[in-house]
């Protein structure tokens, strides 16, 4: 009998059995491939390797501007790719032994519910089941499929097959402007790609708002990326050299490769979810409270398969407030204090709520935006696309959201997560002393000018 089992060995499912190993459970994890997840083996660590490796290339473009002239240099992709797959073989191992270092049983198999107190693992043509008092369900997701173009790993791929290339290819199309598409066209446009997005909204990477999403948008295009939005793809045809896309407005794009990448499914296969009283949505998440409960009140689920927030910190998070839940301490998940991070070209950052997303909740908020170009450490470093905004209360200041597309924008936006998290205001975060020149001084001039005096701008 086991005080807790977790299904899923991703940034979800470790967690919760390290966490819930240091709480003193008894705890047995059930993953049938590699410990780390789809973030770490196909995902959020493969992919931040490339686009190091990107960024590196596109340094080298740019070196002249700084009195450095580059004779010439050649991008070897399947050196990269062996170096991808160096990182991840190495974490994979670092995560296991961290696992087994808490004294936590790594059953290896294909866990499925029994009952809502039982689960049978499976490994081959042997099988166990195991007893439980509680359960945490952290299958995760993968990737979404259309019918009419089928992913073969060759010429149609998807965000997992994508990372097996081993060349580039001269012209990508990418079907879907969300993060994930976004991320590979600028991977893949810096290492030499023609790159096309198709997307049916009428803008990409709508869900962080117009001011991040228009200003990608011109990045984007500035870069050579072509975009055509506002256009569903109805059908493509395999040619003698790649792959030919018919679009809903009689356009034709021709490609070496396709990747499609217009979102993520839950991953519930085999689990039987059914005997352990556990339902789902109309979708096939996995429903649950802001305690994470389901509907069997001794199983949690966390991370992709709830779809609430389909990030690796996010599953993490859960993880902690799962256990404490299990344990009997009250606590729940605040969506909301979430930040995310898209790593394209440039950077973008949010978290909390755009300035249309607080005024429909009826919050009375405003916005403010601080350029990169006005920092000195921008200046000095030749890097000033971008800009940092805050949405705030202007009677209050309290904080509601923050947006950042630029130069390490991911690393910035923390920042201001600990002042959501604990309700600091915009006062506060203006009166905070902010190292001199750095990028991070974007927030203290984003809060002076919020408080109506802006240090470092004309006066108007």
């Amino acid at each position: 009998m086991y005080d807790v089992v977790i299904i899923g060995g991703g940034p979800g499912g470790y967690v919760a059995a390290i966490y819930a190993a240091l709480s003193g459970l008894k705890t047995a994890l059930v993953e049938k491939d590699r410990i780390g997840g789809t973030c770490l083996t196909k995902g959020c660590i493969p992919t931040k390797a490339l686009l190091n490796n990107a960024k590196i290339v596109h340094t080298i473009r740019e070196a002249k501007k700084f009195g450095i002239d580059v004779a010439g240099f050649t991008v070897h992709y399947d050196a990269m790719k062996e170096r991808k797959d160096r990182v991840v073989d190495e974490l994979a191992r670092g995560v296991k032994g961290l696992v087994k270092s808490h004294g936590i049983a790594i059953l290896e198999g294909t866990g499925s519910f029994v009952s809502s107190s039982e689960i049978k693992v499976r490994r081959g043509d042997e099988a166990q089941v195991i007893a439980f008092k509680h359960a945490v369900i952290a299958s995760g997701s993968v990737p979404m499929a259309l019918p009419f173009c089928p992913v073969d790993g060759t010429v149609i791929h998807d965000s997992t097959t994508i990372l097996e290339m081993t060349r580039v290819p001269k012209k990508l199309i990418v079907l879907g402007g969300g993060y994930i598409g976004c991320e590979f066209a600028s991977l893949f446009n810096a290492l030499g790609s023609i790159v096309t997005i198709v997307e049916f909204l009428p803008n990409i990477v709508m869900l962080q708002g117009k001011s991040v999403s228009s200003f990608l948008e011109n990045a984007f295009r500035q870069r050579g990326i072509e975009l055509m939005t506002n256009v569903k793809m109805e059908r493509v045809e395999k040619t003698g050299n790649g792959i030919l896309c018919f679009l809903s407005d009689g356009t034709k794009v021709e490609g070496d490769a396709l990747l499609v990448s217009v979102g993520r499914a839950p991953y519930t296969d085999e689990l039987r979810l059914q005997n352990a009283l556990v339902t789902t949505d109309a979708r096939g998440f996995i429903e649950v409270n802001d305690s994470l409960q389901t509907q069997a009140g001794n199983i949690y689920a966390i991370g992709d398969v709830t779809g609430k927030s389909m990030l690796a910190h996010t599953a993490s998070h859960q993880a902690i407030v799962a256990v404490h839940n299990m344990l009997g301490q009250k606590k729940r998940m605040h969506y909301d204090r979430i930040p995310a991070v898209i790593f394209t070209d440039p950077e973008i950052a949010t978290i909390g709520y755009t300035l249309e997303e607080a005024r429909k909740k009826g919050f009375d908020a405003v916005s403010s935006t601080f350029p990169f170009r006005a920092l000195g450490k921008a200046k000095a470093v030749g890097d000033e696309e971008g800009f940092a905004e805050l949405v705030t209360n202007p009677k209050t200041g309290q904080i509601y959201g923050a947006f950042m597309i630029g130069h390490e924008a991911g690393n910035m936006i923390s920042e201001i997560a600990v002042c959501i998290e604990n309700e600091l205001t915009v006062e506060s975060l203006g009166n905070t002393i902010h190292p001199h020149p750095t990028f991070s001084e974007v927030w203290l001039e984003t809060a002076h000018l919020a408080l109506g005096k802006p240090i470092h701008l004309p006066k108007r």
